[in-house]
């Protein structure tokens, strides 16, 4: 599509006119007529002044102001500084909507390579690192009147759990409860949960028992 600058300089061409007739007429300076022909109007004072020599331009011709006008409105706009730029330095060609099909799938890609990449960590913490331990009995010492003693908490669903040695066996979830024999006196309860990797983790109670 031509501009407003490229008719009117093909239009004078055609009627084998220079600048400097043009200019002698319309009382318009060569240079301004120049600046108008390169579509240059930055270097004009402002957008009336370019509308007015375009318009006057155009009489001068024999064109068609309105049209020429609407072609320079098209490819131009004056900014907040008063300044003649190019259109689409001021508002996007075409605005697209924020949501679309191809943020769409970036969204899901994105959530997918999230949840991909927190079931890797989740796996490599399993296989590399000590496994979680919670015994639900917080305190480090206890005193019982009978001659067992209740321990229970939960650790991770792959890992294994002993007490003192003794292996006992998982519910779902990793939670576990498991009664100590107690002897007189104080007791150590040890309890470890080891990984698939070899890793352990290690929680003491003691206990002492009095009849």
């Amino acid at each position: 599509m031509k501009t407003a600058g490229q008719i009117l300089a093909e239009t004078r061409i055609s009627k084998k006119l220079d600048l400097e007739d043009v200019a002698r007429i319309t009382r318009i300076r060569p240079q301004f007529l120049t600046i108008i022909e390169n579509d240059d109007y930055q270097k004009l004072p402002s957008g009336a002044v370019a509308k007015g020599f375009i318009r006057n331009y155009c009489e001068f011709l024999g064109l068609n102001p309105a049209q020429v006008l609407a072609v320079f409105r098209r490819d131009f706009v004056e900014n907040q500084l008063g300044q003649i730029v190019p259109r689409g330095f001021v508002e996007p060609v075409s605005k697209q909507p924020f949501w679309s099909p191809k943020t769409t799938v970036i969204a899901i890609l994105a959530l997918t390579f999230t949840i991909f990449g927190g079931y890797l960590f989740y796996q490599f913490r399993i296989l590399a690192g000590p496994p979680n331990l919670t015994v639900n009995q917080t305190y480090s010492k206890f005193t019982a009147d009978t001659d067992t003693f209740e321990i229970s908490g939960e650790t991770d669903p792959e890992a294994t759990i002993s007490v003192n040695g003794h292996l006992i066996a998982l519910d779902k979830g990793g939670q576990f409860s498991f009664r100590v024999p107690l002897t007189l006196g104080e007791n150590l309860i040890t309890i470890t949960a080891t990984s698939k990797s070899g890793r352990q983790t290690t929680s003491s109670k003691t206990v002492i028992y009095s009849n």
